[in-house]
């Protein structure tokens, strides 16, 4: 690229670290503001965004309200594949502004509907999502005319909801590459080979009158993602990155911007990509001479900062709330919806829930949040899961302080990243979506009324009262406003919980169940004694519970029971507790499972039980006692104990395996041609451990990669763990992976990607589809093994490993498109090359065989 460049990238990187001494400390004292209580944020909502529910649509996957649009005659538009226009346009959401108002929500966010790049040859996609721009200014053909857009405002508006427009700034379509550091044009692109608007047309590096004008970051495709100065100034998966640090760049893209408020009368932004632009450049974007916020009051810009979070870690929150000191008044909150997805999807411990839930109290002091569970660029949280738990987490969504965002058909039942909800379009199977009788579509709307008619889901401050630091179970909260104070109860467990334990609330405080988002309570819970509440949670629900003014009447037990089991025992063998009552009969309680309790009648008022540690994960326990006496009313409970169990741990099975035997079955196998593919799929070498009743599974790939930042440590290879039990009887089939054993079976599967996780059993599992999913393991990264931890209760929690058999393949994942890598003959950017479709999707495989324990 020349010593004139090397020279340029350089005195950037030193820019960029000054830059990066400025933020950090803008951060630190914004923090401070915050807590010493200068700033109140989401107050200034209060009738406004903050009462606002949003749906997000991708256009192209809508609704075709005009047929005649659809094909632009370039080959670009084809509904039977995913990677094409499928015919959504403007006009179709026009029509369909009844069925939108009908759920209940106050406005719209969509994607792009700018003139975009239709095709890119370089790596077979089109850019019918809008975010590949040829020109900011203009409305794409496919999606219809700057008419059709100006009625869709006016309809919008007419029923008094709100409009915003996805937009970005930091890059166009992928016009031009670095390859080898030699400069190439993309001259296969369709409709053009360049944007078409002026300045951003000027992308020729080989004309020297054009690299002068520097409108581009003349720069490789991003490599490394967890580096910061690539993130800022490098291609992102290809895409023209604009010099944003050029005020010639800053002014046409204002002017660009400008444009929709003045002429549509958008009312607030959505901007991608956030965190690959300088924050600099939206100080002067949003707040500068002609900024988006004096165009027009009241409104709204939230951007996208894809930063994952570790549990317990807040850096990526401060980094979220940093951007509010740079002309951002809303961010889309990425942390809240990682961990709604481990908790209540994954069935990881609620505490991290709760310690996510607390962190946002503070960042709600700095500006809005914008809260999801999934969207265009991620799995749908309900694939895989049974409607309930979709409906557990959108309760919880639409019971927080924040902006909540339902991304379309997920009131249909959407699996399917981008589905079309029309008839016509891709992966619609033929029929169309909008039925309004559907029970996901009328909870939506239920939970979006009890929303707007209880101000503390709107602006209360989250307090914990109880979670679960193991695993899945309970979640219990107050969210407490001015006007009102709610409790919510929430259980993540597919298991009845029970629980004893001391609130704030005086004895006699009533809570009445004002609200159960899936099954829940039925009759009032009464505060007992030194303000003890006792609870008996159905599996998988959701309820929020109002105060009541009256108080109730408290009676006092007269049995009393106790246990020598002391608050942090550790247990390391068999235990066994003594105990004694006055009452007639005692129950057991351990983790609060309440269907798992176990009966004793004690004798001369003394009982005994013993603890098996090895039927238990590692880490923390907690043990509840029931005792009844001469009838129902007179029950105690003792207080819940937490106790540890402490296990060593054993090698259960290894295995060695060839390197370089990542080439498929049939050793023809390529990987893809990006340049962040390396030999990430070959498996060296794997493990599995035992502890207590959790298996340990590790594996060492060939190349450990983290180019695209991923949380769990690695990318660019998924791992599919299949597990067998000799004593269950399974199936042979491998989901979407091509391939089916004759004569062996599994009874659970592990997916592990450096960015999420599941565990599934075989149980509904197909060819097309995985089984049932329950859980999700922890996936992480030490001394370049990726270990991923099983726990026993998922497994049944079995005494013995013996005669188990494990089975681990790699492939890779696109995460975009939520499907395992296409397979075909010639490898391209992001296809795996050296076979057919519908061969297995293996790249490498080992064997793991466990023997006598």
């Amino acid at each position: 690229m020349g010593e004139k460049l090397v020279r340029q990238l350089e005195q950037r990187r030193f820019t960029f670290s000054f830059a990066s001494v400025l933020a950090l400390l803008s951060v630190a004292f914004s923090v401070v503001f915050s807590v010493l209580g200068f700033s109140d944020v989401l107050s200034q909502y209060k009738g406004g965004w903050a009462d606002k529910v949003l749906y997000m649509i991708m256009i192209d996957r809508f609704n075709d309200g005009e047929p005649s649009n659809n094909n632009q005659g370039k080959g670009e538009y084809d509904p039977r594949d995913g990677a094409k226009y499928s015919g959504g346009d403007l006009k179709g959401i026009i029509d369909k502004i009844d069925y939108i108002k009908g759920l209940g929500v106050d406005g719209i966010w969509i994607t792009p509907p700018v003139a975009n790049q239709w095709w890119d040859p370089w790596v077979s996609y089109g850019g019918y999502h809008g975010y590949w721009a040829r020109d900011f200014k203009k409305v794409d053909e496919h999606f219809g005319t700057l008419e059709d857009y100006k009625a869709l405002a006016e309809k919008l508006h007419e029923n008094g909801m709100k409009l915003i427009q996805d937009i970005v700034v930091n890059h166009v379509g992928n016009y031009f590459r670095f390859r080898n550091n030699v400069f190439e044009l993309n001259t296969g692109s369709i409709p053009t080979s360049a944007p078409t608007q002026y300045p951003f047309n000027l992308n020729n590096y080989n004309d020297p009158s054009q690299r002068e004008r520097a409108i581009y970051h003349w720069t490789p495709d991003i490599t490394n993602y967890s580096d910061p100065y690539q993130k800022l100034y490098y291609q992102m998966s290809g895409l023209d990155d604009l010099n944003t640090e050029n005020p010639e760049v800053v002014e046409a893209l204002k002017d660009s911007y400008a444009y929709w408020i003045k002429e549509i009368g958008v009312d607030g932004f959505r901007v991608d990509t956030a965190m690959y632009v300088q924050k600099s450049f939206f100080d002067e974007f949003f707040k500068g001479n002609n900024g988006m916020f004096s165009l027009k009051p009241d409104f709204i810009a939230f951007g996208e900062t894809w930063l994952s979070s570790k549990p317990y870690e807040n850096t990526s929150d401060l980094e979220i709330a940093s951007y509010f000191e740079h002309g951002f008044n809303s961010m889309l909150d990425f942390t809240l919806m990682e961990d709604i997805r481990r908790v209540i999807k994954g069935g990881q411990p609620t505490d991290f829930l709760a310690y996510r839930l607390t962190t946002r109290n503070e960042i709600l002091k700095r500006g809005l949040l914008v809260t999801f569970i999934d969207n265009h660029d991620m799995e749908r949280f309900g694939k895989g899961v049974t409607p309930n738990i979709t409906m557990q987490a959108l309760g919880l969504l639409l019971t927080l302080p924040g902006m909540p965002v339902i991304y379309y058909g997920t009131e249909q039942y959407f699996e399917e990243t981008r589905a079309s909800m029309f008839n016509g379009g891709w992966g619609s199977f033929g029929k169309s979506h909008f039925n309004p009788d559907s029970d996901m579509y009328k909870f939506i709307k239920n939970a979006i009324e009890f929303r707007k008619s209880h101000p503390a889901t709107r602006y209360g401050e989250v307090e914990i009262l109880l979670s679960e630091k193991r695993g899945s179970g309970l979640l219990i909260y107050t969210l407490k406003c001015e006007e009102e104070e709610l409790m919510v109860v929430l259980n993540t467990a597919n298991d009845s919980r029970i629980t004893n334990f001391k609130t704030k609330y005086e004895p006699g405080t009533t809570l009445e169940p004002i609200y159960n988002a899936v099954g829940g309570f039925g009759t009032p819970v009464v505060v007992r004694t030194d303000g003890y509440i006792t609870l008996r949670v159905p599996p998988r629900t959701f309820t929020v519970f109002g105060i009541s003014q009256e108080k109730s009447e408290v009676y006092t037990p007269t049995t009393t029971v106790g246990i020598d089991l002391k608050d942090g025992d550790t247990i390391k063998a068999l235990r066994e507790v003594v105990g004694t009552t006055t009452g007639k009969t005692v129950y057991v309680y351990i983790d609060r499972k309440a269907e798992n309790e176990i009966k004793i009648e004690p004798k001369e008022g003394k009982f005994t039980f013993t603890i098996d540690p090895f039927k238990l994960d590692p880490g923390e326990h907690v043990l509840l006692v029931r005792a009844v006496g001469r009838n129902v009313r007179d029950t105690v409970y003792t207080s819940e104990i937490r106790f540890a169990v402490e296990l060593e741990k054993r090698l259960l099975a290894e295995a060695k395996d060839p390197l370089g035997d990542d080439i498929g079955p049939n050793g023809t196998y390529v990987y893809p041609t990006d340049a962040t593919f390396k030999r990430q799929m070959d498996i060296v070498e794997a493990k599995v451990e035992s502890i207590g009743s959790t298996l340990v599974i590790s594996i060492k790939p060939r190349d450990l990669t983290k180019s695209w930042g991923p949380p769990n440590g690695f990318d660019h290879v998924t791992y599919q763990i299949f597990i067998d039990d000799p004593n269950r009887k399974g199936t042979g089939v491998l989901p979407l992976q091509n391939y089916e054993f004759d004569n062996w079976d599994w009874d659970w599967e592990v997916f592990a990607t450096g960015w999420s996780s599941a565990i599934y059993t075989s149980q509904s599992a197909t060819k097309d589809k995985f089984g049932t999913q329950i859980g999700s393991p922890e996936v992480f990264v030490e001394d370049e093994w990726v270990k991923i931890i099983i726990k026993g209760e998922w497994l049944g929690n079995p005494s013995s490993f013996a005669g188990w058999t494990i089975y681990i393949t790699s492939w890779d994942y696109d995460g975009i498109e939520n499907k395992f890598r296409p397979l075909q003959q010639e490898p391209k950017a992001y296809i795996m090359g050296g076979g057919n479709p519908t061969d297995p999707l293996i790249m490498d495989d080992v064997w793991l065989e466990i023997e006598g324990e």
